[in-house]
């Protein structure tokens, strides 16, 4: 990657989980790193009374001594940005102007499994990958990369990002599958080799994979559950999942069942924007 934004809150546990992260997988790398502050609008009678003013120089100095900190930890050379707006708006146009490939946010889900507002609008709205990162996760080699397939031919528009991260890596790919009851006999000999067809093809790429096929399902939101169970299951030994965000053509709306897995992951999990398609979408 060559040009990561990292988006910080001030929350120093998100921080902290981003920066390690980029420390460890990024450290071979000629990266560069930027860090992005979006302070919002504190209103009318806030801007009356000179506060937008105090706010910002407190924030300039917070992030000229975050900087310095951040050298001094991480061995991470960052360029500080603050911006003043919508903070989803913000960072998008961010991302416009200046390239960046990877967007990074932590979520902070060892609690009540939630995610905030602004990563749940990012996962909808951004043009490029992004990476959740919660804060109870540690660094560690990738090696095993989950990718769950549905049969919309949109679901296999991330094949080429996770090939492109096991080959950086050296990693292995997992396709995971499932199917339900009264799902139709045709249906399901479609996704079965439409799984061994992208097998097939991440082989060809020299990548190393194998389709993992779920026990029937009861119903096809169980899907997402089950991607949930298999990737946070140690002995599975998966680092990284990859699931599709925002379909650029039809301005899709994340489904649930995915904002589920970026809550519950114990692994990073990057979401990929779809391609302009005009066609069903399935996040998974």
């Amino acid at each position: 990657m060559k040009n990561v934004l990292i988006t910080t809150d001030f929350n120093d546990l998100s921080l902290n989980a981003c920066l390690k992260f980029c420390k460890f997988m990024f450290k071979d790398s000629d990266t560069n790193y930027s860090l992005l502050h979006v302070s919002e609008d504190i209103g009318f009678f806030g801007k009356l009374l000179g506060q937008q003013e105090v706010q910002e120089d407190v924030q300039k100095l917070h992030f000229a001594e975050l900087k310095k900190n951040i050298k001094t930890l991480y061995g991470l050379e960052v360029t500080p940005y603050i911006r003043k707006g919508r903070i989803t708006g913000e960072i998008n146009r961010f991302i416009q102007a200046n390239a960046i490939d990877l967007l990074v946010v932590g979520t902070s889900n060892t609690g009540l499994n939630t995610i905030g507002a602004n990563t749940h609008k990012l996962i909808r709205t951004a043009e490029i990958p992004l990476m959740t990162v919660a804060v109870n996760i540690e660094p560690k080699p990738i090696k095993n990369i989950l990718l769950p397939l549905e049969l919309n031919l949109s679901s296999r528009q991330k094949v080429p990002n996770a090939i492109k991260w096991a080959k950086e890596y050296g990693a292995k790919i997992t396709i995971i599958i499932g199917s339900w009851d009264g799902i139709e006999t045709d249906q399901r000999k479609r996704l079965e080799y439409t799984a061994s067809k992208t097998e097939d093809f991440i082989l060809s790429k020299g990548v190393e994979c194998h389709v993992v096929k779920m026990p029937t399902l009861a119903q096809s939101k169980d899907f997402a559950n089950e991607v949930i169970k298999y990737m946070n299951e140690e002995d599975n030994g998966v680092d990284l999942c990859i699931v599709m965000g925002r379909d650029i053509s039809t301005d899709f709306a994340a489904d649930p069942r995915a904002q589920d897995v970026v809550r519950f992951a114990k692994v990073p999990v990057v979401c990929v924007p779809l391609k302009k398609s005009g066609m069903d979408v399935a996040f998974l």
